[in-house]
């Protein structure tokens, strides 16, 4: 038996230590490695992106930190001074929380009111039955997820209410509870512009200027070599295993942090075209539509808003198409001007030449031609080249085709492709952009259509990058929408890019100009016809092929129109009015506000050949409209100037200047065109309450002026432009 037992001890012995040895020599290098691996690991510290900023200093696009707003609503039970629970009627008493129940309930309507001005697709209620719900259980979570992504000042905010700061959750076994998103500080304006991220199952990654310049704006994440502490916690491996370690020892890789970017867009121009688009879509229809504004001598864009209507009727910028940059349409009339350059260019044609431009059908030229139709009322039955310009004469442009171009339509075909970008755009956007090109000729109403844009599809970069070189002189320059890459202090500017040094020659650009000019003054475009900086462009209009009532509705022009700084575009596609009524309109608001904002066209006055024109505030306070006309440097017209500085004043259309308007004491006064500062000032020294929707001026009021006044009473005023 002892034998037996030191034999059991012999081969156990030596199987322990055969396993001892084989552990640590035969397989040590093995075990020694998924050790290592276990307790130590390559850590990657995400360097910070880039931030995009506006030419006007606006920040655009940046990153920013969010947090899972988590609470920890642990209880434990009562106990006794013997450590026991304290049980009353078989139910264990518990604490009532890490906090106090009265200083948690206290501040939870305040939480929940936070959450829902941040999200307000969820109530007030859905936040505070969520908590409660699990705040009463006998044994509540210690890790209740409540909201995801919370912006960290709102987060912040929640932590710091009295209660609350231990509840709220800084750290979960996954780790920190604060992450960094990209965030576009001005919501969705110029949103498909400046990049969306995206993520398909094929690839991630972003749109627009955040995709085309990614690789400038991303950086370079760090690496570093690093320990495990406890559970979830990593340090650098110099702090946490050898003392004086050297850095260089874990860093694998140094982080670099992105370069940021000045983009073209200004915020200003953006919000009136966004704006004045979005207002035109809502009234007139359209599935699509975009608006683009264009700096002449650099081809920079300051504005480019893209909206596309949903399923549910919503207008809104689209993640995956720009419709600036990958609609394709048939331009119609704006495409004239394309044509009659070329004709220019070949100089078969001059200025005087006059042609048939009759509204009507057209017959002669071919059995197959069908009818052409102007849709445009003249006094006479020829008009020059200017004339067919500014009433948009197909039967002009059609004439004008046939009689120089018909025996050789490949020249006028080719004197279009060497002036016209049809090829790629290439602007410096991630964006889907596909080739256009010039329908093929293969008949005579083929052909007869190019002539006035109905045989060639553009985009409305395209578009708009031609007309910018005709107000360039002839100069034609690609559209970016970048200035500069900043790294530190060193900034790096984004030059401006030559296409075609000479799409025609200065004079041919010049005559083009002055025709474009004339479609505004007395053409199709006179609906934005003014006097104080001029404007020159063309209106077009192309209808659907199955369905005469939907068009493709646009206005490209520049302005101002002796010295042209910046050229625009607006299409409004499938809508169902002209684009005389309903793109023009656009252009106009788009044009006022970027003169208005340019200081270098200072020049431009509210006054014209010495004729005062309307102000914009009609009614006000005299004294501090005087120092409004002071500060611009603009004469102010007042019939009375004495005993009036303090009070209020109208704005007389018939001798052109401001007089006393005396206030009604017994009936609501009439605040129409006052700015709503003005407005509540008035209406509130007479003892009534206001409140008012919209910006602007006020346009409409109730109740309407001259109702009797009721003290106490609100008044409701209707602002807009």
């Amino acid at each position: 038996m002892l034998v037996l037992w030191l034999l059991l001890v012999v081969v156990g012995g030596g199987a322990m230590l055969w396993s001892t040895i084989k552990t640590q020599v035969v397989d040590g290098d093995m075990w020694r490695e998924k050790a290592r691996k276990r307790e130590y690991t390559e850590r990657i510290e995400p360097a910070r992106r880039g931030t995009i900023f506006s030419s006007d200093g606006k920040v655009l696009a940046t990153t920013v930190p969010v947090c899972d707003l988590c609470l920890d609503l642990g209880r434990w039970p009562k106990r006794d001074s013997k450590g026991a629970p304290i049980v009353k009627n078989g139910v264990v008493e518990m604490e009532s929380c890490i906090t106090s129940d009265s200083a948690f309930r206290a501040n939870l309507g305040t939480v929940c009111r936070i959450l829902h001005e941040q999200f307000p697709n969820k109530s007030v209620g859905y936040y505070h039955d969520r908590i409660m719900k699990e705040y009463i259980k006998q044994r509540p979570s210690r890790c209740l997820y409540v909201e995801r992504r919370v912006p960290y000042s709102q987060w912040s905010a929640i932590r710091s209410l009295k209660g609350w700061e231990r509840c709220v959750v800084t750290k979960t076994s996954d780790g920190s509870v604060t992450s960094y998103v990209r965030a576009h500080i001005y919501g969705n304006l110029g949103e498909n512009t400046i990049g969306l991220h995206y993520k398909t199952p094929k690839q991630e990654g972003y749109t627009g200027l955040e995709g085309f310049y990614d690789t400038v704006l991303r950086g370079q994440d760090g690496i570093y070599k690093c320990r495990r502490l406890t559970r979830g916690t990593w340090l650098p491996e110099e702090e946490s295993w050898e003392y004086g370690a050297d850095l260089d020892s874990t860093l694998l890789q140094r982080r670099v942090d992105g370069k940021s970017i000045i983009s073209t867009i200004d915020t200003r121009y953006q919000d009136i075209a966004e704006s004045a688009l979005r207002k035109s879509m809502n009234q007139y229809g359209g599935q699509r539509g975009c608006a683009i504004l264009m700096e002449v001598s650099t081809g920079y864009v300051l504005a480019c808003s893209s909206l596309t209507r949903d399923t549910n009727g919503r207008l809104s910028e689209n993640l995956w198409s720009n419709v600036a940059v990958s609609d394709h349409y048939e331009p119609g009339s704006t495409f004239k001007t394309v044509a009659m350059t070329a004709m220019l260019n070949d100089k078969k044609i001059a200025l005087d030449t006059a042609k048939r431009v009759r509204a009507g059908g057209v017959k002669r030229f071919s059995s197959t031609s069908g009818e052409i139709n102007d849709g445009h009322g003249y006094a006479t039955d020829t008009a020059n080249l200017a004339g067919v310009l500014a009433k948009s004469s197909n039967v002009g442009m059609c004439e004008l085709a046939w009689e120089y171009y018909a025996g050789r339509r490949e020249d006028l075909k080719k004197g279009i492709k060497e002036i016209f970008p049809f090829g790629k755009m290439q602007p410096d956007l991630a964006v889907i952009e596909t080739n256009t090109g010039i329908v093929k000729l293969n008949s005579d109403r083929d052909f007869l259509n190019l002539s006035y844009g109905y045989s060639a599809t553009v985009t409305p970069l395209q578009l708009v990058t031609f007309y910018n070189g005709i107000a360039n002189g002839g100069r034609m320059m690609k559209p970016l929408f970048c200035r500069e890459v900043l790294d530190g202090r060193r900034r790096s500017v984004v030059k401006p890019v030559v296409l075609n040094e000479h799409i025609c020659s200065e004079e041919t650009a010049k005559q083009m100009r002055e025709m474009l000019v004339g479609v505004v003054e007395h053409g199709t475009g006179n609906i934005i016809y003014n006097t104080v900086y001029g404007i020159g462009g063309k209106t077009g209009t192309t209808q659907g092929i199955n369905d005469k009532s939907i068009k493709n509705s646009s206005f490209v022009g520049f302005f101002p129109a002796d010295n042209p700084r910046y050229t625009c575009l607006v299409l409004l596609e499938r809508t169902s009015i002209a684009g005389r009524h309903s793109a023009a309109p656009v252009f106009k608001q788009i044009a006022d506000c970027v003169v208005a904002f340019d200081s270098e066209l200072g020049s431009v006055r509210l006054q014209d050949s010495g004729r005062v024109v309307n102000p914009v505030i009609t009614k006000g306070n005299q004294r501090q409209l005087a120092e409004a006309y002071r500060l611009l440097g603009l004469p102010f017209a007042v019939t009375d100037t004495v005993g009036a500085s303090t009070g209020w004043t109208i704005f007389d259309n018939e001798q052109e200047c401001y007089k006393p308007y005396t206030v009604p004491t017994d009936v609501v006064p009439n605040c129409y065109g006052m700015t709503i500062r003005d407005a509540m000032k008035l209406l509130r020294g007479m003892g009534l309450k206001v409140r008012f929707t919209g910006q602007g001026k006020v346009k409409n009021q109730n109740p309407k002026a001259r109702t009797p006044i009721v003290r106490g009473s609100t008044v409701v005023l209707e602002l807009g432009n």
